[in-house]
């Protein structure tokens, strides 16, 4: 019985075999032999659809994140360990690359972000047709017009507004039952979430990824100069335009913003030894800020790199209009170099002014850096003692009836002088020791109001019982202070030896600074999901 092979079947049969297999599998066959490449004749455009389907395999793309529209909760969330192998097509330049060259609009928006398994786009086939004696050019062309009219198709257009009906379920909550959208712990609003989050995953197998041909690398963007044609510009007339734009970065939490621009120089804090922030009010179980990262292109190697890798001021890294200031505003002056107006990367600033330069200006970025964090933890330390001052001194403060016999003990003598207590400046261990046994004796103070201790003179006429005193005292924000001032305290100390540790060991901070990957996933990679488990 003879073997019959692909290049010696009937066309007719051979082109119906070529409709039916899969980007990579046509790409695979056009380069087996002569016949076969001359009948497919490959484009770019199957190229590209070669490699949107690459992606999708967990050897060559890694994970596929899952999306809910209705908050952007992100699973699993950027910085785990999975987001490491995590690569994307580009269509500009036909490459598969890690996540960090691209900005978040191109790898998290619907049309163009991953489609998650079983999708449309996730099972299908090759878009090739036989054309003969038509040029390249116009095969691609019809490609990518079939394209956008599926896109466009009345079904679909029907499919993404029902979409965007279930990712948007407070609208008809409000118009239903007048729910009110931030009361979503009840059962009935549970319910409706759930049904409203099972119809979004089911209409998004078929819209999600259906223009991820159009997705771009940051590189191929700026080369293409879509950055300077940036219509966003004119409602932005105040700030400069960059000859490099500033990117936005995958969003990752962090303690503060040395953790930020050196993650893992230190080991990390676990959570359940952080205190909450209280900055905003309602906000008080966020432990952590959530930043975006910022990428930037340095003018002297022309590679991307993570903003932290340019050694701006502190306040750069927190709002991306800072950063942009910064960069446009960029002066430095160095006792040595004089004033420097070119901002360059670590590499790039080491190679052109020498390692003493580098280490001067890498060892005063990180210590910059660390007194900011140790402001925002004496911030968090000293916020409360200035109303516990004031509920025992003034006349009608809510312990006002307790200041002999046990407001003086705790607020009398205090051992930081001014008015505002929030303005001193960095605290000394014995100011942190006398606070904290003051602190502790307030608390004894607390657990005796709890138990029904009542003023033995009265100064002021104050009715009220003890559970409406402490109701009054234990607001919001007091409440939290309360709770966690010892892990404020306690951050506060680690901060401080750290600190001394960066002065005392700029060696290890320079070989940090040069050894770091500011692409590596790993620089993000904070280590809590594993902590978290143990415990």
């Amino acid at each position: 019985m003879s073997v019959v092979s692909l290049h010696s079947v009937p066309l007719d049969i051979l082109l119906i075999i070529l409709e039916n297999v899969d980007p990579i599998s046509l790409i695979n066959l056009a380069q087996t032999c002569h016949v076969l490449r001359v009948t497919i004749k490959p484009t770019r455009a199957n190229l590209l659809q070669r490699l949107l389907a690459l992606e999708l395999i967990p050897e060559y793309g890694g994970i596929a994140p899952l999306l809910r529209g209705r908050d952007s909760h992100i699973s699993p969330c950027m910085g785990s360990k999975d987001w490491q192998s995590n690569k994307y097509a580009c269509g500009g330049c036909l490459k598969l690359l890690p996540h960090t060259r691209f900005d978040n609009h191109n790898i998290l928006r619907l049309d163009l972000r991953k489609p998650p398994p079983g999708s449309r786009e996730a099972n299908r086939l090759a878009e090739w047709w036989y054309l003969d004696r038509w040029d390249d050019g116009v095969r691609a062309r019809i490609f990518q017009h079939r394209i956008h009219i599926r896109a466009r198709d009345e079904s679909l257009a029907d499919v993404r507004k029902r979409y965007h009906e279930a990712i948007h379920p407070w609208d008809s909550m409000r118009q239903a039952r007048g729910i009110n959208q931030f009361l979503w712990a009840g059962n009935v609003e549970a319910e409706i979430l759930a049904t409203h989050d099972r119809i979004a995953s089911d209409h998004e197998l078929l819209i999600c990824g259906l223009r991820r041909h159009n997705r771009r690398c940051i590189e191929c963007i700026f080369l293409r100069g879509d950055w300077h044609r940036n219509k966003n510009a004119m409602n932005n007339r105040a700030r400069p335009v960059l000859d490099s734009p500033v990117v936005t970065g995958r969003k990752l939490d962090f303690y503060n913003l040395f953790d930020r621009c050196f993650p893992n120089l230190f080991r990390c804090v676990p959570r359940a030894k952080m205190g909450r922030r209280f900055y905003y009010y309602g906000a008080h179980d966020n432990k952590t800020y959530h930043l975006t990262m910022r990428i930037l292109r340095c003018g002297g190697c022309a590679k991307w790199r993570e903003s932290s890798q340019f050694r701006l001021p502190v306040l750069a890294y927190e709002e991306v209009h800072f950063l942009t200031d910064a960069m446009s505003k960029y002066r430095v002056q160095d006792a040595e170099l004089g004033e420097l107006r070119e901002p360059r990367c670590n590499q790039c600033f080491l190679r052109e002014h020498g390692m003493a330069a580098f280490r001067r200006h890498v060892v005063a970025f990180a210590r910059s850096l660390m007194l900011d964090a140790l402001k925002r933890a004496r911030y968090q330390v000293l916020f409360g003692w200035d109303k516990l001052c004031d509920d025992f001194r003034l006349p009608f403060g809510d312990f006002a009836n307790y200041w002999v016999e046990y407001g003086r003990s705790i607020v009398s003598d205090f051992p930081l002088q001014g008015e505002d207590l929030l303005a001193e400046p960095f605290l000394t261990t014995h100011q942190l020791d006398e606070l904290s046994r003051r602190f502790t004796r307030f608390k004894s103070f607390v657990e005796q109001m709890n138990q029904g201790l009542r003023p033995v003179r009265q100064a002021i006429s104050d009715i009220r019982s003890n559970e409406e005193i402490m109701a009054s005292t234990m607001d919001s924000w007091f409440r939290v202070w309360y709770d966690d001032y010892h892990l404020y305290e306690q951050t506060y100390r680690t901060l401080q030896d750290r600190l001394k540790w960066i002065e005392q060991h700029e060696l290890e901070v320079v070989t940090y600074a040069l050894e770091a990957d500011p692409w590596g996933p790993e620089s993000c990679d904070l280590g809590w999901e594993v902590e978290e488990e143990e415990s």
